[in-house]
């Protein structure tokens, strides 16, 4: 009953919310005159000019949000947005309507509770703010009393749907049907017939083979539509040339990484603390007597060896246990040594001897990060010239010629990634580059800049064989590589069905899986074939072509789902729920479409008239 009731709580916000979303097109709405101020009465109750305007504008925004250009009244009729407005605003009069028959409805304190629980009208000390609730809906053309009888109209229809779908459930046949089919477990062998098993010869294709190949796999071999884009460039690189860099800047950034140019000897540690030093003292004892050893004293405590590994420590890190530590020439134990946390034994695994890269080895590095940087900052220097130098009406070829940028052409499709292609950023403006389009400084993300034009747009072409003839011989030889070994694997299920063993048929190579339910992973195993074994019966075997070869599969068994899985039993309840809302929902749907087919409609085409003249003038 409490989650009953969170819902219903929860269908009500909903719809709290959704007349403000359709409020929010109110601002603005002038007087309707000529048509009156219904454009629709659905049984006793009236669709007033002022709710239809409202749906239009949420409609359109709608519309406009998906991508839609044309939103004249005519693409829109065309498209059967008003009438669907319409349709789903007479649906909720002859509700209305049908609440009125039945006397629901609910009282002041309950619509109270839902406007001021609503966060939309919240003061800044996060409590209802009246003025700012009414200062909401003037802006968005409500009026207190009609926003308040909407709500309540609105938590009515709830109250109504949910006693239209109250008791509903699911058949139990129907949920048994679907976890059995979800939860049936297979087990099974098979063996993958693959191209370096294979024990035919592909002899070398002929001239025919290959044509015949070629046009019987267009696709593979057919250019998509390309944009043909000449483009100007400046890279950083391009300027390293031209930058000068001072040996003291050089040094001075040397300085700046040094620790990444001296790294001083390390040592890998492990350290495990004690409460007393008496304890680790006689831990160490035990250890070093051969009565135990680390790992099982780190267990011991209640700790993993992951616990106490320190990594990498220079003897400055290891505090008092430092020069003991260091002293050792292999892995040892020393301690204990006092620290922060208490005494400790120090276990040393490895040795990490001192590394230094001395300036003249770390200099064309250095030189190259600090030449790449203030060419960075060179090219940003440039932008806005070569912005007023496009905007003055320079074209690419002019920025190549006067500045030194790099021109360069490139057929662009979806797939392409060399050259400056390679850039994401790039890829992402050349996509969306139109004809119409005027060359614009842009910025990538190592900091280079580029401007470009749209040349053409070039229709997808068929590759002739000569010009893809390796990547056709390739595909034919992969073709016929999976043809033969199919074949194998047929004539190995052939022997198979005759009485002989899987191993006897496929050799050692030879896998199996038990108890893998329809959703399981088997790993190294294509998915068409786990998708085939639970399209077989007992004792079947089938063989199954896969990307580059074949597999042989016998189910061996199938058993019952196993009733402790908690994975089934979420499964179980999961399709509980959705069937039971997809009934609930589908019943609801007849009862309103009922609802709507007996109420009387009356449609007003003057009032439709005024609202589609004040929407679209």
């Amino acid at each position: 009953m409490s989650t009953k009731k969170k819902s219903f709580s929860d269908y009500l916000m909903m719809g709290l919310m959704g007349l403000l979303i359709l409020g929010l097109g109110g601002f603005g709405i002038t007087n309707f005159s000529g048509g009156g101020t219904s454009i629709a009465s659905v049984g006793d109750r009236d669709i007033t000019a002022e709710d239809y305007y409202r749906a239009m504008v949420q409609a359109i925004r709608v519309e406009e949000a998906s991508g839609a250009t044309d939103l004249s009244l005519a693409a829109l009729e065309a498209a059967g947005v008003p009438a669907q407005v319409r349709g789903q605003l007479i649906g909720t009069e002859a509700l209305n309507n049908e609440t009125d028959r039945l006397g629901l409805s609910v009282g002041d304190d309950e619509v109270a509770r839902m406007i001021t629980g609503s966060s939309a009208f919240d003061g800044i000390n996060g409590d209802f703010d009246r003025e700012a609730y009414e200062f909401f809906l003037d802006q968005n053309g409500w009026n207190v009393a009609d926003f308040e009888q909407s709500v309540r109209e609105e938590s009515s229809r709830n109250i109504l749907q949910a006693s239209v779908v109250a008791g509903l459930a699911p058949p139990e046949q129907l949920s048994d049907v679907l976890t059995n089919w979800y939860g049936e477990r297979r087990s099974f062998r098979w063996a993958v017939f693959a191209p370096d098993s294979l024990t035919s010869e592909i002899l070398a294709p002929t001239e025919a083979q290959l044509e015949a190949f070629h046009g019987e796999n267009t696709a593979a071999f057919t250019l998509p539509e390309m944009k043909r884009i000449t483009y100007a460039w400046l890279t950083p690189e391009m300027l390293l040339d031209e930058v000068e860099i001072d040996e003291a800047d050089l040094r001075a950034l040397y300085a700046e990484r040094a620790d990444e140019y001296v790294i001083p000897e390390r040592r890998l540690v492990e350290r495990l603390v004690f409460g007393t030093a008496e304890e680790a003292t006689q831990a160490r004892e035990a250890i070093e007597a051969g009565e135990s050893d680390f790992a099982a004293t780190v267990e011991a405590r209640g700790l993993t060896l992951e616990d106490v590994d320190l990594g990498e420590q220079t003897e400055a890190d290891l505090g008092q246990a430092g020069a003991a530590v260091f002293g050792l020439e292999e892995p040892g134990l020393v301690g204990p040594y006092p620290t922060d946390l208490g005494p400790a034994l120090f276990r040393m695994n490895g040795i990490l001897q001192a590394r230094e890269t001395s300036f003249e080895q770390a200099e064309p590095e250095l030189r190259s990060e600090l030449g790449r940087e203030r060419a960075r900052r060179m090219i940003e220097d440039m932008i806005t010239d070569l912005d007023d130098r496009l905007a003055g009406g320079a074209t690419v070829e002019d920025l190549a010629k006067e500045t030194g940028m790099e021109i360069g052409t490139v057929d662009y499709h979806a797939g392409a990634e060399a050259g400056i292609a390679a850039y994401t950023d790039f890829r992402a403006a050349a996509g969306a580059l139109g004809e119409k389009d005027f060359p614009e400084i842009l910025t990538l993300d190592d900091g280079s800049i580029y401007a470009m034009r749209l040349e053409e747009l070039i229709e997808p072409r068929l590759q002739s064989l000569d010009e893809v003839r390796d990547a056709v011989l390739a595909g034919w030889e992969a073709a016929e590589t999976r043809k033969a070994l199919v074949a194998e694997a047929e004539a190995a299920k052939v022997e198979l069905d005759a009485g002989k063993s899987l191993v006897d048929v496929a050799g050692l190579g030879v896998d199996s899986a038990e108890n893998v339910i329809r959703s399981g992973f088997v790993e190294g195993l294509a998915p068409e074939v786990s998708n085939a074994v639970f399209a077989m019966k007992t004792g079947a075997s089938a063989v199954v072509t896969t990307a580059d070869g074949a597999v042989l599969v016998v189910l061996d068994s199938v058993a019952e789902p196993d009733a402790d899985d908690q994975q089934i039993a979420l499964f179980r309840m999961a399709m509980q729920q959705q069937a039971e809302q997809g009934i609930a929902s589908d019943l609801f749907t007849l009862y309103a479409r009922q609802m709507t087919a007996t109420a009387g409609i009356s449609i007003n085409d003057a009032g439709l008239n005024a609202v589609h003249s004040q929407l679209f003038r």
